[in-house]
């Protein structure tokens, strides 16, 4: 069902799927919205923000750990990954394998564990691309 005057639209959704209100877990210099936590640039506590990239040879549905020893990585920090396939070159492109980011848990070791899918039958060269904000 799609609400349109809702700001976050819901396309897929089991009927009773409902958003929960949260409150910030980090300091208080986060920006507040009627109760929801938002956190926008002009008002943040970030501290740091580091990216990274790493290839994995896979197919199916797997989980890894991944590590990050040069950037501090904990359970509250903030993770975005994507993943795309690569040529034989290391170029990205959009091949015919669907790949999909399941899960990513952050743990307080500096460490992350990241949930995924590569619907193909053997295997690729996965680029994921990490972006990470404490």
């Amino acid at each position: 069902m799609l609400v349109s005057e809702m700001e976050d639209a819901v396309l897929a959704a089991s009927p009773d799927t409902e958003e929960e209100l949260f409150e910030e877990t980090k300091s208080q210099a986060g920006y507040r919205d009627n109760g929801v936590g938002i956190r926008g640039v002009g008002h943040t506590n970030v501290s740091s923000i580091f990216w990274a990239q790493r290839v994995l040879h896979t197919h199916g549905t797997g989980a890894w750990v991944f590590g990050f020893p040069t950037t501090q990585v904990w359970a509250d920090s903030q993770v975005s990954v994507t993943m795309t396939e690569l040529d034989v070159n290391g170029i990205p492109f959009f091949g015919r394998a669907t790949m999909q980011v399941r899960n990513v848990v952050p743990h307080a070791d500096g460490t992350m564990t990241v949930r995924y899918h590569v619907g193909w039958d053997a295997n690729l060269r996965v680029l994921f691309n990490f972006i990470i904000v404490n």
